[in-house]
């Protein structure tokens, strides 16, 4: 019985000092911040994105986007560090979940802030307080400048979205690249998409169904200010 009693006592200690020595488990969402946009009577944007204490982003864009579907970026250290900031600072869990608007038709936005298992949505419009709108923004030119177009929304009947190929058009240092490409999106030739270097390089799109690689090489190289154009 004694024999018994010390094996039994001997196998509670044992499993008692392998759960202390076991690492604790990783959180299964470690979200820092979410933006969730909905629509209006127009084109506005809707999309979401997740912005995760690791510096990873993911987006989702739904309707009246530039680019559909998910994808992720992951932000720089001072990027994360400048942002985690900003959420301490806005401090969402001060305000109530929904925000009554005054303003007609304008677009709505839910902005969640996250603390472990703990979640707190706050949506409203264009007449949120000023901390709140801050923040939005903030969110949303951390996703331009990683190359998502969120600001503004897409008319789904525009040429612009079948200008799908793309080429980078190096132009000389003095030209304005969005006074160079006016004229030829009036004309639905290309549209600017975003600068690619610290050099006047910019990503053009233009319609494979219209004019193939090689015509819209030889087109580029010929306008007034572009000094090369590269395949993408």
């Amino acid at each position: 019985m004694r024999h018994t009693l010390f094996l039994f006592l001997l196998a509670a200690l044992f499993a008692c000092k392998t759960r202390k020595e076991m690492p604790a488990a990783a959180p299964a969402d470690d979200r820092l911040i979410s933006l969730a946009t909905q629509g209006c009577r127009g084109w506005c944007p809707t999309y979401v994105l997740d912005f995760y204490s690791s510096g990873k982003v993911q987006y989702e864009g739904i309707r009246y986007v530039e680019k559909s579907g998910k994808s992720e970026f992951q932000l720089t250290a001072d990027e994360l560090t400048s942002l985690k900031d900003a959420v301490k600072k806005a401090d969402l869990w001060q305000y109530p979940e929904h925000i009554e608007s005054r303003v007609a038709d304008a677009p709505y936005a839910t902005l969640t802030v996250y603390n472990a298992e703990k979640t707190h949505p706050v949506s409203g419009s264009i007449d949120r307080p000023r901390p709140l709108l801050e923040l939005e923004n903030r969110l949303k030119d951390l996703a331009e400048a990683h190359g998502l177009q969120v600001k503004k929304g897409v008319n789904p009947n525009d040429p612009a979205l079948k200008m799908t190929a793309m080429l980078v058009v190096k132009l000389k240092p003095d030209i304005n690249a969005g006074n160079w490409a006016k004229p030829l999106q009036d004309e639905s030739l290309l549209r600017l998409v975003r600068r690619v270097s610290s050099e006047n390089n910019w990503m053009i799109g233009y319609d494979p169904n219209v004019h193939t690689e090689q015509e819209m090489i030889e087109m580029l190289k010929g306008l007034e200010g572009v000094v090369g154009v590269e395949k993408k």
